[in-house]
Formats: C-alpha cells, structure tokens, sequence
C-alpha cells in the first residue's frame, strides 16, 4: 500500500514537471508573434497619438488626423509581423512540429517547395530555374526567394502563428501566469488564500494547457489538403508512367528477341542442318554454309548485345556515368562535348535514371533540332545531381514556352519531355527547358542524391 501510495504523487508530480516544461516551450514558440507586434502596435500608437494631443480642429479634420494616426500604426504593426514571420516563420514552425511529433504522436508533415539548384551554363552564366545571373551566390538566393514566394506552405506557418497566437498561447500560458500570479500574492500576508488558490490552479492546469497544440497544429502546421490531393496525383500518374514505360520496354525486347536474334538462331540451326548433311557427300558446300552460319552467329550476338546495351548498358555498369555518357557522346552523328565535375558515382537507381534521360536528350537534339553541335554537362554540388544537354539548333521547343512570369512550363502530356519529367519526378527531381526561338536550347535534369 505504501508503495501505490507514492506512486499516485510521484506521478502527478512528474506529470506537472514535464506539463511545466512544455508549457514554457509551447509559450515560446507561439509568443514570439505577440511579442513582438503587441508592442510594436502600443508604442506606436502612442507615438502616433502624440501627434495630435493638443492639436484644436473642426470635427472632420480630427476624425481624418485619427484615422491616419490608426492607420499608421495598422502600417507598423503589419510591418513588425511580416518581418517576425518572413525571418522566424519557418523555424517557429519546424519547432512546434518537434514538439507535436515528439510529445503527442501527431502527424505534421509539411510540404515546402523545394530550392532549385543552380547550374553553370557554357555562357558563364548561372541558372536557377527561374532566371540567369552573373554570380552563384545570386542565382542561389534569387532562388531560394522564389521559392518562398511561391510556397504556399509557408503562407499556412503564417497562418499558425496569427492562430496560435489566440488559441494555443493562452491555453499554455495560463499556468505559468497562475503560478507567477499566485507566487506574488503568497508574498501578501493578506491575500495569502488567493495565492494559494492561483498556484494550485496553475499546478493542476499544467499537464493540458499545452495540449491545445495538438488539434491546432494538426489543421495548421501539416500540408493542406489540396497539396495532398496533387501530391497523390503527381505520384499516381508517375506510376502509371513507369507502368506503361515497363510495358513498352518488355515489348521492345520480346519482339528484339524474336524478330531479331530468335529469328538467326533458328536460322543458324537450319544452316547447322544442313551443312551435317552435306559434310560428307559436298564438303565445299558445307564449308560455304557454315561461313554464312558464323556470319549469322555474329549478327545474333551484335542484336543481342544491342539489346542488352538499351536495358543496363555495361559501360554504366562498370564504369559509371561519367563514362557511359562519353561513350554516348562517341556514337553520336553529331559533334558532342562532355564535361563533368562530378566527384564519384551517385546511387545506382538515380545514375540509370540520369543515363537515359540524357540519351532521349542527345537523341532528340540530333533529330530535331538541326544543331551543328551538342554539350553535355554533368554537374554535382549541394547533393543535386544536375545534366545539362545544350545545342546551338533552332530552339523554340514546344514544351519549352514560357508562363507568365518566365516560369517554364511544363512539357505537354504525352511527349518524351513529359515522360522525362515524370520519371525524374520520381527521385524528387525536376527538368528545366530553355529553348528560345532561334536557339540554343538548354534542357536541364536535376535529382537529389548522395554520392558514393
């Protein structure tokens, strides 16, 4: 009995602690707004009032002297939350996420739009995604501004702070002020009782308060629904894409096999037939039959190492992507220049993926786009993994027009680009065109990985 008797207390007591505790972290992190804009918004309203304190005028003109004393300090107080939510926002946030995964078990997975990488293009100039600059570090913090601007996560962290701010923060503050106030008046003789009574509210009230975050940050700190839904879009068509490439590749080696190398093995038995036959009664004969024989041998084995060649080509295997791509570039009807700055081999699922990208790439350039000659660029840096294809053609590709804005946009469904895009998507990466009537033509696949 003694021992369930100091079980009960011990636990309550550890229960206020841990509630203690993270009702000061809960109130950090949901104060830093109010903090700042309460007052933000009372010295500057006192600041602005001053302009009027003796001011002697007609009715309207004090009405308009109020109103322009109101707005400005609307206008301060504005101006002190964007700059709290611009430069906080996001750590605010990623913090109260910690907090509600870590001690409630919730799910808050948010979804912010990823930074571009900058690639180096053979002009000197940087790309970005979204423009050219003459410096990396500017393309590099252009966009990292285009992705905030564009980033409707963001927009919901904003809307937690406002939210929380109201809901969140008294609910977890009101036992530390219960406290506080409760251990001012105990320091009153005459009040002692009120004392007494506040710090046992705030005592009692300390293991929920906090909890509040839990249902808020839910609905708030999370991706929205609709960025779910096309999520979920995106990764289904990436599926069904993958689906039908799969298709297709094991059509293209099932009729490769038998109208191919199947078709010359049967042959070369026939020949192989025949030439038993006619070993003894025309051996001239025979020995013109196996010479056309081993000639078919031959060619079933070229077929057959051109089809190996288009699922896991051998150089990729042994030799990497670097090499596979220069070997690429020496079959190619075109003059083509490689250059690489990356260090080592990447993943192997991203390294194949990255490989035919590029041979759809340089196919494509030499088909379509009537250049005289054709770069390659492989580039590696803040754990992306960047090929750049660029030819000095007509330009003006199709997929390749421009929003609003200078975003481009993406290729039209159904086009080789789109299907790139689709499969790159599914390591998180993304292609870039720049294809401006009259050329040259820049198409650039980006992937994240770590390198081996």
């Amino acid at each position: 009995m003694t021992g369930t008797a100091e079980v009960g207390p011990l636990r309550w007591a550890r229960a206020v602690g841990r509630g203690l505790y993270r009702s000061v972290v809960v109130t950090g992190v949901t104060g830093a707004l109010p903090a700042v804009v309460v007052p933000v918004a009372f010295f500057g309203f006192r600041f602005a009032r001053s302009w009027s304190t003796d001011l002697s005028a007609p009715l309207p003109v004090l009405a308009l002297v109020y109103a322009g004393e109101i707005a400005m300090t609307l206008l301060w107080t504005g101006a002190a939350g964007w700059f709290v939510v611009a430069f906080l926002g996001r750590a605010l946030s990623e913090a109260a996420r910690w907090a509600a995964r870590r001690w409630l078990g919730a799910s808050v997975e948010p979804q912010y739009n990823p930074v571009l990488p900058v690639t180096r293009m053979a002009t000197g100039f940087w790309w970005n995604g979204y423009a050219y600059h003459e410096s990396q570090r500017e393309a590099r913090r252009r966009a990292t501004l285009d992705a905030r601007r564009r980033d409707p996560q963001l927009r919901r962290d904003a809307l937690w702070l406002l939210v929380a701010a109201v809901t969140v923060l008294p609910a977890a503050a009101a036992p530390l002020a219960c406290l506080a106030a409760g251990g001012y008046l105990l320091t009153r003789p005459d009040l002692l009782g009120y004392g007494l009574t506040l710090c046992a509210a705030g005592l009692a009230a300390a293991p929920f308060g906090w909890r509040l975050l839990g249902p808020v940050g839910v609905r708030l700190l999370g991706g929205s629904r609709r960025s779910m839904d096309r999520r979920v879009e995106e990764l289904e068509a990436i599926r069904a894409d993958l689906t039908q490439t799969q298709a297709a590749e094991l059509e293209r080696i099932e009729r490769g096999l038998h109208d191919g190398a199947q078709a010359r093995l049967v042959a070369l038995g026939m020949s192989m037939g025949a030439a038993e036959r006619l070993v003894d009664q025309d051996p001239a004969k025979a020995k013109q039959i196996l010479a056309q024989a081993r000639s078919s041998s031959a060619a079933a084995l070229a077929e057959l190492r051109s089809l190996v060649r288009g699922i896991n080509p051998p150089v990729l295997a042994e030799r990497g992507l670097v090499d596979a791509v220069r070997a690429l570039a020496l079959d190619a009807a075109l003059p083509v220049e490689v250059r690489s700055t990356v260090p080592a081999r990447p993943e192997r699922p991203v390294e194949s993926a990255i490989y035919f990208a590029v041979a759809e790439l340089l196919a494509n350039a030499v088909k379509h786009a009537r250049a005289s000659r054709i770069e390659i660029d492989l580039d590696y840096g803040e754990r992306v993994l960047t090929a750049t294809v660029t030819d000095d053609g007509v330009g003006g590709i199709g997929a390749a027009a421009t929003e609003p804005g200078g975003t481009p946009s993406a290729p039209p469904a159904g086009s080789g680009l789109a299907g790139i895009e689709r499969r790159m998507a599914a390591f998180g990466g993304v292609l870039r065109i720049d294809s401006p009537v009259g050329g040259p033509s820049r198409i650039t696949v980006a992937v994240p990985c770590e390198l081996s």
